[in-house]
């Protein structure tokens, strides 16, 4: 469901999707060239946030906020409806420039509200991958990936105010065209206050 969402335009903008590949299945005869035991670390963060008795694949997660097996798509419409609700803790705008084997992002945030500390994240997000699967309950299937994140740097913590940040990030020129994904995160509630995104 994540390739449909970055790939409907009607979304582009409105619904930011990032993808991150959990390591924790690589010991069934075949690894996933995206996993990495930081993302299944973030993950646990999120069971621990959303108080979930355990972590499970695949899972979708909704600004930070609701949980729920990432094929049901009723779940997701309904979470992507009350969460355009919820109100922003202010704006955020980006501009990139890749250049080679770097991309380079200057983030502008504003915050006018805030009752936790916010991290300001940037991603760098593959926008597309075919991997054909050797092994496992999926084994001699191919998928066609979406909105693979590569990157995740904690920018900066932020609690009011304009802040102004550039990073500079090492890519793969191999990864192709990438996108820049930046978001305010609650620490503690994990709640995704307001995102944005630059190819």
């Amino acid at each position: 469901m994540v390739r449909e969402i970055a790939r409907d335009p009607a979304l582009r903008g409105k619904v930011i999707p990032l993808a991150f590949h959990v390591d924790y299945w690589d010991h069934l005869g075949w690894r996933d060239a995206f996993s990495s035991p930081e993302w299944s670390r973030r993950q646990m963060i999120y069971v621990r946030a959303l108080a979930l008795p355990s972590a499970y694949t695949p899972q979708m997660v909704i600004n930070g906020t609701r949980q729920f097996v990432g094929t049901n798509r009723r779940a997701y419409e309904a979470a992507v409806a009350d969460a355009s609700k919820q109100p922003s803790a202010g704006t955020l705008q980006m501009t990139t420039k890749q250049s080679g084997d770097s991309l380079e992002a200057t983030i502008v945030a504003n915050v006018t509200e805030a009752a936790r500390p916010l991290d300001l994240w940037l991603a760098i997000a593959q926008n597309g991958a075919v991997t054909k699967i050797a092994a496992g309950e999926n084994g001699g299937t191919t998928i066609d990936n979406a909105a693979i994140v590569r990157k995740l740097i904690r920018v900066d913590v932020l609690r009011s105010g304009t802040t102004k940040k550039t990073v500079v990030v090492p890519i793969d020129k191999k990864w192709g065209a990438v996108t820049g994904i930046a978001f305010l995160q609650e620490r503690g509630t994990m709640a995704i206050r307001c995102a944005t995104m630059a190819p």
